[in-house]
C-alpha cells in the first residue's frame, strides 16, 4: 500500500516588508507520496526585477514538485533556464523536502545563505554557500544536506537579509513554542543594517493523531 503520513508540517513565513513588495518568495505545499516542500527563493537585488525573479522561479519550482518531478530535475531546469537566458545569479533556491511518513527531509541549497536546525541542545548549521542558478548548463551546483525532523526539531531557512550568524549565536534565545514566535525572534535578532529584503521560514513537525 502507499505510504501514510505519520506527521504534519507546522510551518510559518516571515518577512521585513509585505509579500508584494519582497523579491522573496516563500512556498509550502504537498507533493506526491507524502512529500511535502518548504521553499525560498531570494531574487537578487530590490525592487520590481527582483520581486519579479523570485516569483517566477518559485511558481517554476512548485508547479514541477507537485507534478512529481524529482527535486533534483526541477532545480537543473531552473539552471538551464537561467543559462540560456543569460541571467545567471538572478535568483537563489533553498529548498527542503521532506518525507512526511518518516520524518526525514533533504536540504537543497543553491546560492542560498546556511539554514539552521534547532534542537533542545542548541542550533547547528546546515549548508555552506554554493555559487547561485545559472552559470552553466552543465554545471549543477546545488547542495545536499539530509536531516531529520522526526524529534521535534526546527529547520529555519532564511534569505540573505538576514544575519544567520547574529541568530546562530543567540540560537539558545530562540525559545518560540510555536513556529511562528520563533521566526518572529529569528527576524528580530537577525535583522540586517541593510534594506535588504530579509525572510524566515520556519518548519516544524507534529504527529499525527492515528486514525482509529
Amino acid at each position: 500500500g502507499s505510504a501514510v503520513p505519520r506527521y504534519r508540517a507546522q510551518t510559518v513565513c516571515l518577512s521585513n516588508r509585505p509579500h508584494a513588495d519582497s523579491g522573496d518568495r516563500c512556498l509550502f505545499f504537498s507533493g506526491p507520496d507524502c512529500r511535502y516542500y518548504a521553499l525560498l527563493c531570494d531574487g537578487m537585488g530590490t525592487g520590481f526585477g527582483a520581486i519579479r525573479e523570485g516569483q517566477t522561479a518559485a511558481a517554476m519550482l512548485q508547479q514541477l514538485l507537485s507534478a512529481g518531478f524529482p527535486a533534483a530535475y526541477a532545480l537543473r531546469t531552473l539552471n538551464s533556464l537561467y543559462a540560456l537566458r543569460g541571467t545567471a545569479g538572478a535568483c537563489t533556491v533553498d529548498l527542503a523536502e521532506i518525507h512526511l511518513d518518516t520524518g526525514k527531509a533533504t536540504l537543497y541549497k543553491w546560492g542560498a545563505p546556511a539554514s539552521f536546525v534547532l534542537t533542545q541542545a542548541g542550533s547547528e548549521k546546515i549548508g555552506t554557500v554554493v555559487p547561485p542558478p545559472g552559470l552553466s548548463v552543465l554545471e549543477s551546483r546545488e547542495i545536499t544536506e539530509r536531516l531529520s525532523l522526526r524529534r521535534g526539531e526546527t529547520l529555519v531557512l532564511l534569505s540573505d537579509g538576514v544575519d544567520g550568524e547574529a541568530v546562530a549565536r543567540r540560537a539558545k534565545d530562540l525559545t518560540g513554542e510555536t513556529a511562528a514566535e520563533v521566526a518572529s525572534q529569528v527576524l528580530q535578532f537577525g535583522r540586517g543594517s541593510g534594506q535588504d529584503d530579509a525572510t524566515a521560514a520556519v518548519i516544524r513537525l507534529r504527529n499525527r493523531p492515528l486514525s482509529t
